[in-house]
């Protein structure tokens, strides 16, 4: 089995529960988590394959947890942004360049397509 896993960072928890439903179809391992605050303080020891974050989450925004990332625990994993404002996906600086951008709603196959080759490349 495997140790490599996709965080998904998002405060609707429909939405987590709707992803990790299908990342698990497809056999792929996940850890949710409904804030930037929750995933930081996380007890899993590994870093996630990959992240799929929420831009808008409250307190921490989803930005502002990629700089922190970044800066306290590099590297920063690849990471996809979800969000349902356009604005907030052409907001980014380039300290911290995501790995791929949906906007919500967004199809479920356009995220496995993103993910599913590094979990690959991380199995191989």
């Amino acid at each position: 089995m495997t140790n490599s896993w996709v965080a998904i960072i998002d405060d609707h928890e429909s939405l987590r529960s709707s992803l990790a439903r299908a990342f698990r179809l497809e056999g792929i391992r996940v850890e949710s988590f409904a804030s930037a605050e929750d995933f930081v303080g996380r007890a899993t020891p590994t870093v996630p394959v990959c992240m799929v974050l929420d831009m808008q989450l409250p307190h921490m925004s989803g930005h502002e947890l990629m700089h922190f990332l970044e800066r306290e625990q590099p590297p920063l994993p690849p990471t996809v942004l979800i969000t349902g404002h356009d604005d907030l996906l052409g907001t980014l600086d380039d300290c911290c360049t995501p790995y791929g951008r949906l906007r919500k709603p967004f199809e479920i196959d356009a995220l496995l397509a993103l993910v599913l080759p590094l979990m690959q490349a991380s199995d191989a």
